[in-house]
């Protein structure tokens, strides 16, 4: 439990990190020459509150401590990565504007991503 448990926390720390950069980026390259100085905090709050959302979606991977559950691909693979997908298909359904349709996707996606590459390293380590 404790090693899936700090899987998750690390992964919504390094998803935090890399959703802000990555949005950040994004938003100093659609608004030039904006004031960046109000926007950062913002910046900031909303991706935090959307990784917690997505983080809380992702809560059904803690499951996959029972190793029944854990040795079944079919089972293993809707617990571990159905939280970030179920967000990112969310996001495609629900009508939002499109400059916020793209925040949440980049962080959706960076999230997945995150994750993707820490389930990588517990398949590969055993």
């Amino acid at each position: 439990m404790k090693v899936l448990a700090r899987q998750l926390f690390k992964t919504v720390i390094f998803s935090v990190i890399l959703s802000i950069a990555v949005n950040s980026i994004y938003y100093a390259l659609t608004q030039k020459g904006a004031d960046y100085s109000i926007a950062l905090p913002k910046i900031c709050e909303g991706i935090v509150l959307l990784n917690i959302i997505v983080f809380i979606m992702s809560l059904p991977s803690l499951f996959l401590v029972n190793p029944a559950y854990w040795n079944n691909l079919p089972v293993r693979l809707p617990l571990y990565f159905g939280g970030a997908i179920a967000f990112i298909v969310t996001i495609f359904t629900m009508q939002l504007p499109p400059q916020y349709k793209v925040i949440y996707l980049i962080t959706g996606f960076v999230f997945l991503t995150v994750h993707s590459v820490f389930y990588y390293l517990k398949v590969k380590k055993g």
